[in-house]
């Protein structure tokens, strides 16, 4: 089905030098407040946004309608059915188009439909692309879940997030561009930027039902490119346990909300698996249980604390590869 694609703003539309693409999957309950939040960016100037309102039967396109004429917003709005590839075919698509209506754009940003924008977020992932092919945001939760439901998630995802840090620092540590290695691709859609040549280079977004920001960032540096993390930008993420990708931020949080086994970020790793890799490069298997986690935790606490006090990555290395042979 060829998609209906409305312009808002058309001379903004094609004059615009940054992008932000928004799919949208029935979404009336929470697009409107997404665009609000980007309406209120103090560096909106020469930004235009294109939302795919993808396998919707709700009012998510009315509100995108009012939010445009309301805000006076440069925006394209296209509505299509997609047969297959979830979310990864619905931001291919949007950037897709985004590439077309507004062909002098340098730069484009991905965020969802039930995300909200901090104060300079864009001004911040503007200036870091500026300097940097690909950027990761910081992606933060909303307060919109009540205060008791909020805690048993914080909660329930402190040994993973004390992990994360972790195996943060580690693969930082051990990588010869210390100073500006992002460790671990943890990218999200919700929160992340590219520059137009780069996302050419390496194909775009693949139609993927998830974790098609993380297989778009993998692409990115083996083609040699060195993304970024920008934790000034941030961006809010609902807190809901009903989401629309398998595998993703919601099915986490309703897994932590019922108190059942949880699925850590398949990022992370074992210790031993973090330690091999450093000896036998090649990628590790995203395969780390939550008892493991807790397990490894101050082994892993004890090798960062070890490697914070060794001043080069081939000290660091040496070291690791000695662990590992103990190990």
């Amino acid at each position: 089905m060829r998609p209906v694609c409305e312009v808002f703003d058309a001379a903004g539309v094609v004059a615009a030098r940054l992008v932000v693409v928004i799919p949208a999957c029935n979404e009336a309950e929470r697009i409107g407040a997404c665009l609000d939040a980007l309406a209120r960016q103090e560096e909106r100037g020469g930004c235009a946004v294109h939302v795919c309102v993808n396998n919707t039967d709700d009012g998510t396109a009315e509100i995108v309608r009012d939010r445009a004429r309301r805000h006076g917003l440069a925006l394209v709005l296209s509505e299509i059915q997609l047969p297959r590839g979830g979310v990864g075919r619905a931001r291919r698509f949007g950037h897709l188009l985004a590439m077309r209506f507004s062909p002098k754009a340098s730069a484009f940003l991905s965020t969802d439909a039930d995300c909200q924008a901090e104060p300079g977020w864009l001004g911040a992932m503007r200036a870091a692309l500026e300097a940097h092919p690909a950027v990761l945001g910081r992606i933060e939760g909303l307060d919109d879940l009540p205060p008791e439901l909020l805690e048993k998630v914080r909660h329930g995802g402190q040994v993973e997030d004390d992990y994360m840090r972790l195996s943060m620092e580690f693969a930082r540590l051990v990588s010869e561009d210390e100073a500006t290695s992002i460790g671990l691709n943890t990218a999200g859609g919700a929160n992340l930027g590219i520059c137009r040549e780069v996302y050419r280079a390496v194909g775009g977004f693949r139609a993927l039902t998830s974790r098609e920001d993380r297989d778009l960032i993998d692409r990115v540096m083996a083609a040699g490119y060195r993304p970024a993390r920008a934790e000034e930008a941030v961006m809010r993420a609902s807190m809901r346990s009903e989401g629309r990708a398998p595998g993703g931020m919601a099915d986490k949080i309703a897994e932590r909300l019922s108190g059942g086994a949880v699925s850590l970020d398949t990022a992370l790793a074992p210790i031993g698996a973090m330690l091999a890799r450093v000896s036998c490069g090649g990628p590790h298997p995203g395969d780390l249980s939550l008892a493991r986690a807790a397990a490894d935790l101050p082994i892993l606490a004890a090798h960062v604390d070890q490697l914070r006090h060794r001043s080069c990555p081939e000290e660091r290395r040496r070291y690791l590869r000695s662990a590992g042979n103990r190990d």
